[in-house]
């Protein structure tokens, strides 16, 4: 048992040039698959109207008090949230404040302690140049007085040796 192919394939052919007579009017396939295509996309357009309407009852039926409790929460917690940021901002800024009065303070005392170590530098200094002249005068008196012994030692060394020479004991 063969089926002949192209007697299907001539049926299929000339099925688009066949009528049906429907209720009184002829109609063609293509004429037949536009009618089923149409009233595919009415049903189809009917069961998504259908679909849509389920939601919005769906949606309409919601418990709103639920989700105003929720929203309330969620309000509260971020009331908290905001709070505690404006308290560290402010805890911050104070912060930078007491740093800012701090530095201002440190760098006063600086100056300060600069200024004491400029006097202690000065009067040392001052100090140091007295003392080099008082020591220079000293160094002089001695000098003086250091040329003075010399000058009397030597005289009393020649009278001892001219005392010597002199003795008539002394050969």
């Amino acid at each position: 048992m063969m089926v002949d192919t192209t007697k299907i394939a001539d049926e299929i052919d000339g099925l688009a040039d066949k009528e049906l007579k429907v209720g009184g009017m002829k109609l063609t396939f293509a004429s037949i698959m536009a009618i089923l295509a149409f009233i595919s996309t009415v049903v189809g357009g009917l069961y998504g109207g259908f679909v849509l309407y389920q939601r919005i009852e769906a949606v309409a039926g919601l418990d709103l008090d639920e989700y105003q409790a929720e929203i309330r929460f969620i309000d509260n917690k971020i009331t908290a949230l905001t709070e505690k940021s404006e308290q560290g901002i402010d805890y911050t800024r104070d912060i930078k404040n007491s740093l800012k009065n701090d530095i201002l303070r440190i760098e006063k005392q600086a100056d300060r302690t600069e200024t004491l170590v400029r006097n202690v530098v000065d009067q040392v200094r001052d100090m140091i140049d007295k003392a080099s002249g008082r020591f220079e005068t000293q160094r002089e008196r001695l000098r003086t007085t250091q040329k003075g012994d010399m000058a009397e030692l030597e005289a009393r060394l020649k009278e001892l040796v001219q005392r010597a020479l002199d003795n008539p004991l002394a050969n």
